[in-house]
Protein backbone atom coordinates (compact mmCIF):
# COMPACT_ATOMS: atom_id res chain seq x y z
CA UNK A 1 0.00 0.00 0.00
CA UNK A 2 3.06 2.60 -0.08
CA UNK A 3 2.25 3.92 -2.91
CA UNK A 4 -1.20 5.57 -1.34
CA UNK A 5 0.93 6.76 1.19
CA UNK A 6 0.57 10.52 0.90
CA UNK A 7 0.26 14.15 2.71
CA UNK A 8 -3.52 14.91 3.07
CA UNK A 9 -4.43 18.64 1.83
CA UNK A 10 -6.49 20.39 4.52
CA UNK A 11 -8.64 23.48 3.35
CA UNK A 12 -6.65 25.67 6.24
CA UNK A 13 -3.45 24.45 4.92
CA UNK A 14 -3.90 25.42 1.46
CA UNK A 15 -3.23 28.72 0.48
CA UNK A 16 -6.11 29.74 -2.04
CA UNK A 17 -4.03 30.26 -5.67
CA UNK A 18 -6.00 33.26 -6.02
CA UNK A 19 -8.28 34.81 -3.74
CA UNK A 20 -10.59 38.13 -5.31
CA UNK A 21 -11.74 38.66 -1.66
CA UNK A 22 -11.36 42.50 -0.68
CA UNK A 23 -12.92 44.37 2.35
CA UNK A 24 -13.33 47.46 0.58
CA UNK A 25 -15.60 45.92 -2.08
CA UNK A 26 -17.79 44.46 0.68
CA UNK A 27 -20.33 42.30 -1.66
CA UNK A 28 -23.01 40.57 0.06
CA UNK A 29 -24.59 38.27 -2.63
CA UNK A 30 -24.77 34.21 -2.17
CA UNK A 31 -21.75 33.22 -3.64
CA UNK A 32 -20.97 29.33 -4.97
CA UNK A 33 -19.03 26.79 -4.08
CA UNK A 34 -18.25 23.77 -6.14
CA UNK A 35 -15.98 21.06 -6.79
CA UNK A 36 -14.75 21.33 -10.19
CA UNK A 37 -12.25 19.80 -13.24
CA UNK A 38 -10.25 22.65 -14.79
CA UNK A 39 -10.76 21.54 -18.17
CA UNK A 40 -8.57 24.06 -19.85
CA UNK A 41 -6.46 27.38 -18.95
CA UNK A 42 -4.63 30.09 -20.79
CA UNK A 43 -4.48 33.81 -22.35
CA UNK A 44 -8.05 33.59 -22.92
CA UNK A 45 -8.58 32.42 -18.82
CA UNK A 46 -9.73 28.78 -17.11
CA UNK A 47 -12.59 26.90 -18.44
CA UNK A 48 -14.38 24.24 -15.52
CA UNK A 49 -16.62 21.74 -15.52
CA UNK A 50 -18.77 19.76 -13.02
CA UNK A 51 -21.99 18.28 -11.91
CA UNK A 52 -23.89 19.62 -9.27
CA UNK A 53 -24.87 16.17 -7.78
CA UNK A 54 -25.22 12.59 -9.09
CA UNK A 55 -26.15 12.90 -13.20
CA UNK A 56 -27.97 16.23 -12.98
CA UNK A 57 -26.17 18.46 -16.52
CA UNK A 58 -22.86 19.41 -16.92
CA UNK A 59 -22.14 22.59 -16.19
CA UNK A 60 -19.73 24.71 -17.70
CA UNK A 61 -17.52 28.13 -16.14
CA UNK A 62 -15.44 30.30 -17.74
CA UNK A 63 -13.06 32.76 -15.77
CA UNK A 64 -11.98 35.03 -18.18
CA UNK A 65 -8.74 37.09 -16.50
CA UNK A 66 -7.96 33.59 -14.83
CA UNK A 67 -4.89 31.17 -15.52
CA UNK A 68 -4.09 28.62 -13.39
CA UNK A 69 -0.36 26.60 -13.20
CA UNK A 70 -0.82 23.60 -16.33
CA UNK A 71 -0.65 21.15 -13.15
CA UNK A 72 -3.71 21.37 -12.33
CA UNK A 73 -5.53 21.03 -15.73
CA UNK A 74 -7.83 17.58 -15.43
CA UNK A 75 -7.74 17.83 -11.42
CA UNK A 76 -10.63 18.49 -9.08
CA UNK A 77 -10.69 22.30 -7.36
CA UNK A 78 -12.56 23.94 -4.79
CA UNK A 79 -14.32 26.67 -6.69
CA UNK A 80 -16.14 29.70 -4.82
CA UNK A 81 -17.52 32.38 -6.93
CA UNK A 82 -20.37 34.29 -8.09
CA UNK A 83 -22.64 33.42 -11.70
CA UNK A 84 -22.50 36.95 -13.66
CA UNK A 85 -26.26 36.16 -14.87
CA UNK A 86 -27.23 35.20 -11.27
CA UNK A 87 -28.38 32.55 -12.38
CA UNK A 88 -26.86 29.09 -10.43
CA UNK A 89 -25.60 25.80 -12.13
CA UNK A 90 -25.97 26.98 -15.69
CA UNK A 91 -22.97 27.71 -18.44
CA UNK A 92 -21.94 31.03 -17.21
CA UNK A 93 -18.94 33.32 -16.83
CA UNK A 94 -17.85 33.98 -12.95
CA UNK A 95 -16.35 36.27 -10.66
CA UNK A 96 -14.17 34.31 -8.73
CA UNK A 97 -13.58 34.39 -4.97
CA UNK A 98 -11.12 32.12 -4.44
CA UNK A 99 -9.77 28.33 -5.85
CA UNK A 100 -8.00 26.23 -4.37
CA UNK A 101 -6.78 22.61 -4.83
CA UNK A 102 -8.55 19.18 -3.17
CA UNK A 103 -7.13 16.20 -2.36
CA UNK A 104 -8.08 13.94 -5.67
CA UNK A 105 -7.10 10.66 -6.95
CA UNK A 106 -8.92 7.74 -8.93
CA UNK A 107 -10.14 4.85 -7.11
CA UNK A 108 -7.76 1.89 -5.87
CA UNK A 109 -8.98 -1.94 -6.41
CA UNK A 110 -7.59 -4.42 -4.05
CA UNK A 111 -8.66 -6.86 -1.60
CA UNK A 112 -10.21 -4.47 1.19
CA UNK A 113 -9.44 -7.16 3.55
CA UNK A 114 -5.55 -6.74 3.66
CA UNK A 115 -6.09 -3.37 4.63
CA UNK A 116 -6.35 -1.38 8.01
CA UNK A 117 -8.86 0.61 6.60
CA UNK A 118 -11.03 2.32 9.39
CA UNK A 119 -7.70 2.42 11.41
CA UNK A 120 -8.70 6.27 12.32
CA UNK A 121 -12.05 7.74 12.12
CA UNK A 122 -13.09 10.78 9.86
CA UNK A 123 -15.56 13.13 11.08
CA UNK A 124 -18.09 13.35 7.90
CA UNK A 125 -19.72 16.68 7.11
CA UNK A 126 -21.16 15.22 3.52
CA UNK A 127 -20.77 12.85 0.73
CA UNK A 128 -22.12 12.87 -2.46
CA UNK A 129 -21.66 11.80 -6.45
CA UNK A 130 -21.16 13.63 -9.59
CA UNK A 131 -21.19 11.91 -12.23
CA UNK A 132 -17.94 9.71 -12.26
CA UNK A 133 -16.77 11.51 -8.97
CA UNK A 134 -17.68 10.66 -5.26
CA UNK A 135 -17.10 14.02 -3.13
CA UNK A 136 -16.67 14.14 0.37
CA UNK A 137 -15.89 17.59 2.97
CA UNK A 138 -14.85 15.94 6.54
CA UNK A 139 -12.29 17.07 9.20
CA UNK A 140 -9.92 15.04 9.68
CA UNK A 141 -6.60 15.00 12.36
CA UNK A 142 -4.00 17.43 11.28
CA UNK A 143 -0.60 15.69 11.11
CA UNK A 144 2.42 16.72 9.18
CA UNK A 145 3.25 13.07 8.08
CA UNK A 146 2.01 11.31 5.55
CA UNK A 147 -1.09 8.90 5.95
CA UNK A 148 -3.37 6.71 3.74
CA UNK A 149 -6.42 8.19 2.42
CA UNK A 150 -8.19 7.26 -0.44
CA UNK A 151 -11.05 5.45 -2.18
CA UNK A 152 -11.02 2.07 -1.96
CA UNK A 153 -13.38 -0.65 -4.21
CA UNK A 154 -13.18 -3.92 -2.39
CA UNK A 155 -11.71 -6.47 -5.33
CA UNK A 156 -13.85 -9.43 -4.17
CA UNK A 157 -16.98 -7.77 -4.88
CA UNK A 158 -15.69 -5.97 -7.94
CA UNK A 159 -17.94 -7.85 -10.23
CA UNK A 160 -20.91 -7.34 -8.02
CA UNK A 161 -23.73 -5.36 -8.85
CA UNK A 162 -23.39 -3.31 -5.93
CA UNK A 163 -19.09 -3.21 -5.34
CA UNK A 164 -18.30 -2.59 -1.97
CA UNK A 165 -16.02 0.87 -1.48
CA UNK A 166 -14.57 1.98 1.62
CA UNK A 167 -12.93 5.48 2.53
CA UNK A 168 -9.68 4.09 3.90
CA UNK A 169 -7.72 6.52 6.00
CA UNK A 170 -4.82 5.67 8.32
CA UNK A 171 -2.52 8.11 10.20
CA UNK A 172 -0.22 5.62 10.88
CA UNK A 173 -0.01 5.88 14.32
CA UNK A 174 0.28 10.15 14.47
CA UNK A 175 -0.64 11.74 17.66
CA UNK A 176 -3.94 13.35 18.51
CA UNK A 177 -3.89 16.62 17.38
CA UNK A 178 -6.78 19.02 16.50
CA UNK A 179 -9.25 18.59 13.24
CA UNK A 180 -8.90 20.06 10.04
CA UNK A 181 -11.29 20.76 7.09
CA UNK A 182 -10.42 18.40 4.40
CA UNK A 183 -12.31 18.17 0.80
CA UNK A 184 -11.40 15.41 -1.68
CA UNK A 185 -12.57 13.75 -4.65
CA UNK A 186 -12.24 10.44 -6.18
CA UNK A 187 -12.44 9.06 -9.88
CA UNK A 188 -15.35 6.01 -9.39
CA UNK A 189 -14.99 5.60 -13.39
CA UNK A 190 -12.83 2.40 -12.99
CA UNK A 191 -16.21 0.40 -11.18
CA UNK A 192 -18.82 2.80 -12.28
CA UNK A 193 -18.77 2.45 -15.44
CA UNK A 194 -18.53 -1.65 -15.68
CA UNK A 195 -21.27 -3.66 -17.09
CA UNK A 196 -23.46 -4.93 -14.46
CA UNK A 197 -22.62 -2.62 -11.91
CA UNK A 198 -26.03 -1.35 -10.47
CA UNK A 199 -24.31 0.96 -7.86
CA UNK A 200 -21.56 1.13 -4.92
CA UNK A 201 -21.68 1.28 -1.05
CA UNK A 202 -19.17 3.30 0.70
CA UNK A 203 -18.51 2.67 3.80
CA UNK A 204 -16.69 5.24 6.06
CA UNK A 205 -15.90 4.99 9.55
CA UNK A 206 -17.33 8.12 10.57
CA UNK A 207 -16.83 9.92 14.67
CA UNK A 208 -19.80 12.90 13.18
CA UNK A 209 -23.02 10.56 11.43
CA UNK A 210 -24.34 7.70 12.98
CA UNK A 211 -24.85 6.47 9.48
CA UNK A 212 -21.44 4.52 8.57
CA UNK A 213 -22.67 2.63 4.70
CA UNK A 214 -24.10 5.05 1.47
CA UNK A 215 -25.43 3.98 -1.19
CA UNK A 216 -25.64 5.44 -4.41
CA UNK A 217 -27.65 3.97 -6.96
CA UNK A 218 -27.41 4.51 -11.12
Amino acid sequence: MTRFLSLILSLAALSSLLSCSDDGEYNNEAFLSDIVTVESSGDEGSRFTFRRYDDSPLVTLTAPQLRVDDKYVGKRMLLRYYPESGKPYTDDIIRLIAISPVNCDTAVIRPVERYDWDADAVFLNSIWRSGNYINVHLRAVYSDKPRYFSLMVDSLTLTDAMPQVYLVHNTLGAPDSYMREVYASFDITNVWSRNGCDGIEIHVNDSNLKKDIYTFNK
